[in-house]
């Protein structure tokens, strides 16, 4: 990673600022086309532009691997981290599937074995385990078929923006309020530093703590240690936003780093307090997420609870991307789609709703009935890759009916970009809430929590009756199934099922029981199995990239940089 990716980081930022629309003036005296120049980094529309182009487009392109193409590949704006990233996220969590060989989804979502319901056991037919084979494929052979290679890129590629725009933002000239512009600027910069460490942290058994643009170093510490960092960098974008003493200077700044389309629907210009709020969530998710929910502490609990009290409100603009900005299609952004809207088709699909994801839906569910159909044909073993890889359903593309701006209940795709639908890059209110809801049924308040679980569901237009009082064990069902479909796309299904126990060996108590799976008899009569054991056995935590490593040689301080097999 040394010297080469900064070669392709550096090209990389020559096209964000030269495709950035904050700066032409700047721009136009950029005479280096594979590095930004001083004239660029100067000023304040200059660093607006790095600050924008340096998150969305750097979370939008497809970056392959050092060995395949450095920078952007031309023609692949299809958001890749919220599409590609989000969908191996929601693959793994069970609440899609993808058959395909492209990042080597076919094998980093497929179980294991499969015990149908007469009990015959079924193994995965492709390969040995998904562990073996994904870090099989850990290697700069594979080029961008290596799994663990995608969201180490992109969000490297995020923070290395980031260190650029704090390492010039001191030095820019400002025609007015140098001090609300340079809160505003640093507010950014730090918080999507924590982000982006939350993400390695949360998926990595190690990663490298970078402060410096373009160059890093070989000192790879725990994923702990990672998460740390990223609560470290929320917390600076916590003092920045306390400082910001001019609201008009602070929300130019912001309005500025937030492009048009993402301000729509949930998304927004946050004050300081909401930013503030924003940043809790994510910190609560930090500490939920990353604990087997048998390990957590009393200490855990309470410091989630504390987050999510002073956590996204209802009000509250959250960060989001959008296909489109308005129903006249005026205004069309080619970089971000969503893992739903590859789903969002009967033929021709990337992405499979899982047999899974509609068994947890309650009967009568109004956002199923109004986003899932059933196919005209099921799918059963595609491609003969596994029998996880089958399903009677596909999502409709909720966006087709809402040309004339009508009021929907939450619409998961939105296939001809009419601009219905938020795809989350952080944290939402509903995610708040469910977080919320967790921390009191495992507190013994199963009646607050089971009503938050409630006040969800009817946010979100679910048309569902009231749970009503039950035991702790019933409520934390209803939280499961609830997390799943609520928070549906926004790459926390993985999450939940580590934390949960459901991706461990089965040999570990992991596993699903009583699970939907399709299957053919002698006859060729479609089966559908109501009772079957799914044994994933997946990776808790990826490797680091082989690619990282072999330009990037870890030093004798190290940690490991491989988890179990």
């Amino acid at each position: 990673m040394k010297m080469r990716i900064g070669k392709y980081i550096a090209v990389s930022f020559a096209g964000i600022l030269l495709l950035a629309t904050a700066c032409k003036e700047e721009l136009s005296k950029v005479t280096n086309v594979n590095e930004p120049t001083d004239v660029a980094l100067k000023s304040r529309s200059g660093l607006i532009a790095l600050g924008k182009g340096g998150l969305y487009m750097s979370m939008g392109n497809y970056y392959a691997s050092v060995d395949d193409q450095l920078g952007p590949r031309a023609g692949k704006n299809l958001g890749y981290f919220t599409t590609v990233v989000y969908g191996l996220h929601e693959a793994m969590g069970d609440v899609i599937f993808i058959p395909w060989g492209n990042q080597s989804y076919k094998f980093a979502d497929n179980p294991t074995d499969i015990t149908l319901d007469d009990n015959t056991n079924v193994p995965m037919p492709i390969g040995a385990s998904q562990p073996y084979e994904l870090k099989l494929r850990n290697d700069r052979a594979y080029g961008p078929s290596n799994t663990f290679l995608m969201e180490w890129t992109q969000m490297y590629f995020v923070n290395n923006s980031m260190n650029l725009l704090l390492a010039n933002i001191d030095g820019a000239e400002y025609q007015d309020d140098a001090d609300n512009n340079k809160r505003a600027l640093k507010a950014w910069a730090y918080f999507w530093k924590g982000y982006v460490y939350s993400r390695i942290g949360s998926m990595y058994v190690a990663g490298v703590i970078v402060d410096e643009p373009n160059v890093t170093n070989g000192n790879f510490v725990s994923n702990t240690d990672i998460l740390a960092e990223a609560t470290k960098n929320f917390d600076l974008a916590v003092q920045q936003l306390d400082a910001v003493d001019d609201l008009d200077t602070y929300t130019g700044v912001v309005g500025s780093l937030i492009p048009g389309y993402c301000q729509a629907g949930k998304g927004g210009v946050p004050t300081p307090d909401q930013w503030k709020r924003n940043i809790n969530t994510i910190k609560a998710r930090n500490i939920l997420v990353n604990k087997k929910v048998a390990d957590m502490t009393p200490t855990d609990w309470t410091a989630i609870s504390n987050l999510v009290l002073d956590g996204i409100k209802a009000s509250d603009p959250v960060f989001v991307v959008k296909s489109i900005e308005d129903f006249n299609r005026s205004v069309i952004d080619p970089n971000f789609g969503s893992a739903a809207a590859y789903s969002a088709t009967e033929d021709g699909q990337t992405f499979y709703v899982s047999e899974r994801l509609v068994q947890d839906f309650r009967a009568n569910d109004l956002r199923f009935l109004n986003n899932i159909d059933t196919m005209e044909s099921p799918i059963v073993n595609l491609r003969g890759r596994g029998l996880g890889f089958g399903t009677r359903w596909f999502l409709m593309d909720g966006g087709a009916g809402m040309k004339d701006g009508a009021t929907p209940v939450i619409t998961y795709a939105d296939l001809n970009n009419y601009g219905v639908t938020d795809t989350y890059l952080a944290g939402s209110y509903e995610e708040n809430e469910l977080m919320k809801a967790e921390v009191l049924i495992r507190s013994g308040d199963v009646d607050g929590g089971v009503a938050l679980i409630d006040a969800v569901r009817s946010l979100q237009g679910a048309g569902l009756a009231p749970i009503g009082s039950v035991a702790a064990d019933v409520a934390l069902e209803e939280l499961r199934s609830e997390r799943r479909i609520a928070l549906l796309f926004r790459g926390l299904a993985f999450y939940d099922a580590r934390r949960l126990g459901v991706i461990d060996d089965k040999s570990k108590g992991g596993g699903r029981d009583n699970a939907v799976i399709l299957s053919f008899d002698s006859n060729s009569k479609l089966l559908v199995n109501t009772s079957a054991f799914i044994n994933y056995n997946y990776l808790s935590y990826f490797d680091v990239p082989q690619n990282e490593i072999e330009f990037n040689t870890p030093t004798s301080s190290s940690v490991s940089t491989k988890g179990p097999e």
